[in-house]
């Protein structure tokens, strides 16, 4: 289970914790009898070591809050006095949002209405009837067949057809890698510092230990791998999220070295690698290494969330086991979904809409830049050669959760880098900021204000 706890990091983090888990019971809000998350779960969602959590949970057990049993795990103990969750205070009440620079969400907006529906209409129409029954575990061929034609023309994949598998997204996609390299034995999986939130919780959730990587100017640090002894490593080389960065070629060249000399995956989730605007396209690091490399990819940036579409291309030694893990529940989009974004693959409506979105976020991404140039001067843009946000490397002496918060009051909201570093301290503080949620119009307002909150 989930649990909302918010932890500063400037303060000591058990006694936090500790106090967070205490009000959270004796308001209600963890009802009597609730499984709490084990030890090393928690730790890998707050983001702080396994041992701040076990104290906290032992302190908690002594003073009667939690019961821990063997086999049962760590439960809230029944017979406390609780009281429902009280109504939030109108000064309590979070700001309105007038001017949304977060990262990781597209311009819901531009999603193709019309063509989907076109194609969806067509696949009420053309799709054969044994294709409505259970099908393959590895989604519809239809689908298969012109992902591998898209991804090998405009990604330069190897592909084939019998090695994706259509997912439930990026993070559904990973979650059954994980599980299928646990089965072989892994425990340990490389995850870049900082990254995407779901990397490394689908990596907890799979039952193994996310170990964090360091990420340069170069992308990640390979040469870190020959240290940590992990089973595989995830990452985005075409444009890292949050950095921005690329991984440059020699560093390609050794990490696939280091996977085929210790006969390890690496798991290649390609973010962002859609949207470019002044930068030549970088090819797949699938297609320099099919025999060892898992190629991520979704809809979530291009079409929306929503559509809760992805796919993996597997090496094809992973194949048979993945089917099995994928096909426990057999959990995938709609077969009538995945044979409507097959047609728009075929027709050509991916590419129309990609060129058109392309278009709208360069603009974007070319005003925020200005902006950033003529009312934060003292910030250095990076990141900003694809995707859908940039990062802003602030001053050292900046602190990101005080300007985070008077963004906020601004009705600015932002992520900060530090939200996503498993390793803080290594780092400078920078913002990241988003323009796929953000009208043209509104972006030179949205960064005088932020300005204001960086220097009051």
């Amino acid at each position: 289970m989930d649990i909302h706890l918010a932890l500063d990091r400037r303060a000591p983090l058990r006694a936090q914790l500790e106090q967070e888990l205490r009000a959270a019971i004796r308001s209600g809000r963890l009802r009597a009898g609730t499984k709490l998350p084990p030890s090393r779960v928690l730790a890998d969602e707050l983001r702080v070591s396994r041992g701040v959590v076990v104290e906290a949970y032992s302190q908690l057990a002594a003073e009667g809050y939690l019961v821990a049993r063997a086999g049962e795990g760590t439960r809230i103990a029944v017979g406390l006095a609780q009281q429902p969750p009280a109504r939030r205070a109108p000064s309590q009440v979070a700001p309105r949002i007038r001017y949304d620079l977060r990262s990781g969400v597209p311009d819901l907006s531009l999603f193709p209405r019309r063509a989907w529906q076109s194609a969806m209409t067509n696949a009420l129409r053309e799709i054969p009837d044994a294709a409505l029954s259970y099908g393959s575990r590895r989604g519809l061929r239809a689908l298969r067949v012109a992902l591998s034609d898209y991804l090998a023309r405009v990604r330069a994949v190897v592909a084939d057809p019998e090695r994706i598998f259509v997912t439930a997204g990026a993070a559904h996609g990973m979650l059954i890698l994980w599980q299928t390299l646990r089965q072989r034995g892994a425990k340990r999986i490389g995850v870049e510092d900082p990254a995407w939130p779901a990397i490394p919780a689908t990596i907890a959730q799979a039952g193994l230990e996310p170990v964090p990587l360091a990420v340069d100017e170069h992308g990640l640090a390979v040469s870190e791998l020959e240290r940590v002894d992990v089973d595989a490593v995830a990452l985005s080389p075409a444009h890292q999220y949050p950095t921005g960065t690329v991984l440059v070629p020699g560093r390609r060249a050794e990490l696939i070295a280091w996977a085929r000399r210790h006969g390890t995956l690496i798991v290649e989730d390609d973010y962002d690698a859609e949207y470019r605007y002044d930068r030549d396209p970088i090819a797949s690091l699938q297609g320099l290494a099919p025999d060892c490399v898992a190629y991520v990819g979704t809809t979530s940036k291009t079409l929306a969330p929503a559509m809760r579409l992805g796919w993996v291309l597997a090496p094809s030694h992973l194949v048979g086991e993945m089917a099995a893990e994928h096909g426990v529940a057999r959990v995938a989009p709609s077969a009538v979904s995945q044979f409507a974004y097959a047609t728009m693959l075929e027709r050509g409506d991916i590419d129309r809409h990609l060129r058109r979105t392309r278009r709208r976020y360069h603009e974007r991404r070319n005003i925020l830049i200005d902006g950033l140039g003529r009312d934060l001067p003292q910030a250095s843009v990076g990141g900003a050669a694809a995707g859908l946000h940039l990062i802003a490397w602030l001053p050292e002496e900046s602190d990101e959760a005080a300007i985070s918060d008077a963004a906020a009051s601004r009705g600015v909201a932002i992520h900060t880098l530090h939200q996503f570093c498993a390793v803080s301290a290594q780092r400078p503080p920078a913002l990241l900021l988003g323009y796929g949620q953000i009208a043209e119009t509104a972006i030179q307002r949205a960064v005088r204000e932020l300005a204001d909150a960086v220097t009051p």
